[in-house]
């Protein structure tokens, strides 16, 4: 069921992250420049896309047991809660070491909007990874399942 073609694409996906955290600025540092991931996002997108993509092709045309499928759809959607708990601690503790909300005039980060030089690490990270490869994990189970 791998492939040298979804392996590639994982790989590139866990660059993109790291890219995005290299380039994202820590909350304890002062920066005046603008936002670079902005240049990194395309990237981002593109090697997410076509890693689900590959993802969705492979799954589709695996030839498992009903049994089978229905535990994939139980274990991504374990994965997919488990992420979502996971980024949702993570946006937590980054917006408390802002001080406050971006929307809040207590916040060191009031002037900027949502997607920022510090932020840019709530939106592309290891946990949004795996909450998309086990969407489409599970999606794409759930509809070859019904289809059976």
């Amino acid at each position: 069921m791998l492939s040298r073609q979804l392996i590639i694409y994982f790989l590139l996906c866990i660059i993109a992250i790291f890219m995005v955290r290299e380039f994202s600025f820590n909350p304890e540092s002062f920066s005046s420049s603008r936002n670079s991931v902005i240049l990194i996002f395309p990237y981002v997108l593109l090697t997410f896309s076509l890693f689900g993509y590959e993802l969705f092709l492979k799954l589709k045309d695996a030839s498992f047991k009903v049994c089978t499928w229905r535990k994939m759809i139980i274990c991504s959607f374990i994965v997919m809660l488990a992420a979502s708990v996971l980024e949702f601690v993570y946006f937590s503790e980054l917006i408390h070491k802002f001080g406050r909300h971006p929307t809040r005039v207590e916040s060191r980060i009031f002037s900027y909007t949502w997607l920022n030089q510090y932020t840019n690490t709530i939106f592309i990270n290891f946990y949004t990874f795996l909450m998309y490869a086990s969407t489409v994990t599970f999606c794409t189970s759930l509809i070859t399942l019904v289809k059976k």
